[in-house]
């Protein structure tokens, strides 16, 4: 249980850190903040001035909503993870919060309206659906394989059915999974790999765009024998990119926690830093680093400014998570 709320502390810690500098640049958070290593005010955001200071967004709500979810109801479907997003939206107030993407916006909004899960996102190639992946593997009762890739499945596909979002989603799950099962760096990145190849087989529509796996594997070897942070981070902006796309957030987040590995607070810093979509990426490479290291090591101080200011039980979902992990053949 203890390392199941560290993840969700880093998880919500990394949204937090990263929410006020949001898709501003590299160079203007360089010029700035420098390295980002303390909760920056809102009022200096570019697009979140309307949140209070250690606020977490949909990066987390969206997964501790969809593991209550999950673990209340004993499976994982495509039917209750709309459940679990419209009951978010409607009880967070994220559309009228302004941090709701733009591609699950569409697509819960479409649903609400009457349309068919399996259409509503169509062509969304955003980074929702690596985003709450982290949900489906923790609440999984499956090891690996495809039913795994089913779950991670049910839980992306009514906002982003597309290929790019799929294997991005992919990558995040089986990397968390495999992190949650002990496995070294170069085996979590390995099932990352393994977890992308899944998404052709769901028969999800081809989007004609950069592979996420391809990026991860170009990535992680550019920068295996790279100690310059900045130089990491420099290049994660400037050729893969940072934006809102599942296919640039998944290899920048991947390549991140490859280089911090048990570094949590570095990986998080660095999801902080990079530009772009820096909550997605920060809170993603933290709570993988999390799972990976048992633990994290995070000041115990901004930890206590994000649970108190977003007033999240942790220690709850984690229990739900343990015991739907005990289930596990």
């Amino acid at each position: 249980m203890y390392k199941y709320q560290s993840a969700l502390e880093a998880l919500a810690v990394g949204d937090a850190l990263g929410m006020p500098t949001e898709f501003m640049t590299r160079d203007y958070i360089k010029r700035n903040f420098g390295f980002v290593s303390s909760i920056i005010d809102p009022q200096f955001s570019l697009i979140h001035k309307n949140l209070a200071r250690a606020s977490i967004t949909d990066d987390t709500e969206q997964n501790l909503y969809l593991i209550e979810t999950y673990c209340g109801s004993g499976k994982i479907t495509i039917e209750n993870t709309v459940d679990g997003l419209l009951s978010w939206i409607k009880e967070s107030g994220a559309d009228r919060k302004g941090y709701i993407g733009p591609s699950s916006m569409k697509a819960i909004k479409a649903i609400e309206g009457g349309e068919d899960p399996l259409k509503a996102g169509l062509g969304a190639t955003t980074c929702g659906a690596p985003m709450r992946a982290p949900a489906a593997a923790l609440c999984s009762i499956s090891r690996c394989g495809i039913e795994l890739a089913e779950d991670i499945y049910r839980c992306s596909v009514p906002t982003h059915n597309t290929s790019s979002a799929m294997e991005a989603a992919m990558a995040i799950g089986f990397a968390v999974k495999a992190a949650v099962e002990g496995e070294g760096v170069r085996n979590i990145l390995k099932a990352a790999s393994e977890g992308m190849g899944y998404a052709a087989g769901f028969g999800v529509p081809e989007f004609a765009g950069p592979s996420t796996l391809w990026r991860t594997r170009y990535f992680t070897r550019a920068l295996f024998r790279c100690s310059d942070i900045e130089e990491i981070l420099d290049t994660l902006y400037f050729v893969n990119g940072t934006g809102l796309q599942a296919y640039e957030v998944v290899p920048a987040v991947l390549t991140i926690f490859s280089k911090a590995k048990e570094d949590v607070w570095l990986a998080i810093r660095m999801g902080a830093s990079v530009g772009g979509d820096t909550d997605t990426i920060a809170a993603l490479a933290g709570l993988l680093s999390t799972l990976y290291a048992g633990e994290h090591n995070i000041p115990r101080q901004i930890v206590e400014d994000v649970v108190m200011t977003n007033r999240l039980d942790l220690s709850r979902y984690a229990s739900l998570i343990t015991k739907r992990q005990q289930m596990i053949p």
